[in-house]
């Protein structure tokens, strides 16, 4: 089973749980607070009954957010879950309006302290809080910020209990005021949970930068390994609780195009393994004769000084015009081009089994002698190998 799938599993598993406790807790409270005519016990049943809204939001979107990538959505599905969390927010939103306005508009001086009412309140804290417990755990397993939000939204219903219980409390002690004044405080603080959830949430459709200090911490990773220097032109996206980052490296100037895919390979699977919220690392591989950080911020116009230089194409074309007296024993098209320091060194490969050391040392010195008023060139050399050890 693929680590998404595993993850959708568990995301259902828990949400299920959460729904179930919901639904029989919300319809407890809503007929206590029936009967005993309060409107603080009645707004948190309904907070209760909200939060099986939320859930059967979380379930469906947790059995489609966790697919894997397709042709239409190459990131994935992850998007959907925060989209979803956005949506739970002005849910919970207009839950909070109403809560308040029927505390407001309506006669609490009825309200009457009942042990049902009670009991149902002390069941709903410690269920709720286990719920927490419980939903935030499985959201930090497989960093799912739509669960960890689900978690919280189950601990705003235990914290509004701990309310309504004040309120019963007031009952009791003749302040019939106090039950109102209880319903505007769950109100409240589902309010200021779901301001919280959609801000952020938001920030995340719009490719705000995760925590700095994770960034940092990040580039430290990077920046620990051998022979990969200066990490930078860091990026990163997050979806869901998931981090996607774009990242250059430096390498040593005389590392072989496979080397630096290893090394660029080494960052991302290091990183990965350092920071598992971190679901995908893109590297760039640059060389270390000049090391730049943060190049991106800088806006630039016109050509880059390297890109100026010419293209293998043109290149190995020159070379075969240049050097047609010597094609019987060079391999020119496999000749190592460096672009180094905005200049660029050749290394032209000569077949050693065509011509003796004698020739072979005067041969080098007439091919760097036509090589030397190529424009292009700051350094050129010749290695002469055997033709079973052809580079």
């Amino acid at each position: 089973m693929s680590k998404l799938l595993q993850e959708q599993k568990i995301a259902k598993k828990v949400t299920l749980v959460g729904a179930v406790w919901d639904a029989l807790l919300g319809l407890a409270k809503i007929i206590a607070g029936h009967f005993s005519q309060s409107q603080a016990l009645l707004a948190d049943g309904i907070h209760s009954l909200s939060d099986l809204v939320t859930d059967v939001f979380v379930y469906v979107t947790s059995a489609n957010a966790r697919r894997g990538p397709d042709e239409n959505h190459p990131y994935g599905h992850l998007r959907f879950e925060t989209l979803t969390t956005v949506l739970l927010g002005f849910v919970l939103m207009l839950v909070a309006v109403g809560i308040a306005l029927d505390a407001i508009t309506n006669d609490s001086h009825n309200a009457q302290f009942t042990w049902y009412g009670l009991a149902a309140i002390l069941l709903t804290i410690v269920v709720k809080e286990a719920i927490f417990h419980y939903t935030k755990h499985a959201g930090e397993q497989i960093q799912s910020k739509m669960l960890v939000a689900n978690a919280w939204h189950s601990r705003s219903d235990a914290l509004s209990s701990v309310a309504v219980l004040a309120g019963l409390v007031g009952i009791y002690l003749g302040l019939p005021w106090a039950d109102m004044a209880a319903s505007i405080f769950v109100a409240l603080l589902i309010g200021k949970m779901a301001i919280g959830m959609i801000w952020e949430n938001l920030a995340e459709l719009v490719d705000t930068a995760p925590d700095p200090k994770l960034m940092t911490q990040i580039k430290e990773t990077a920046n620990g390994l051998k022979n990969v220097m200066a990490p930078h032109d860091m990026r990163a996206r997050s979806m869901a609780g998931k981090i996607y980052l774009d990242m250059h490296i430096h390498v040593p100037s005389h590392a072989t195009v496979s080397e630096g895919h290893y090394l660029g390979d080494l960052v991302a699977y290091t990183i990965k393994q350092a920071h598992p919220q971190v679901a995908d690392v893109m590297v760039h591989v640059d060389t270390d004769d000049t090391i730049q950080t943060d190049s991106f911020r800088k806006e630039t116009t016109g050509k880059p000084p390297h890109l100026k230089l010419p293209s293998r194409q043109q290149i190995l074309a020159d070379f075969g015009y240049l050097l047609r007296e010597h094609k019987a024993y060079l391999d020119i098209d496999n000749t190592r081009l460096h672009y180094l320091n905005k200049q660029l060194d050749i290394e032209i490969i000569a077949l050693a089994d065509k011509l003796t050391s004698q020739e072979q040392a005067a041969t080098s010195q007439q091919i760097l002698f036509i090589l030397s008023n190529t424009s292009y060139i700051q350094h050129a050399s010749v290695h002469w190998i055997y033709s079973s050890k052809k580079a």
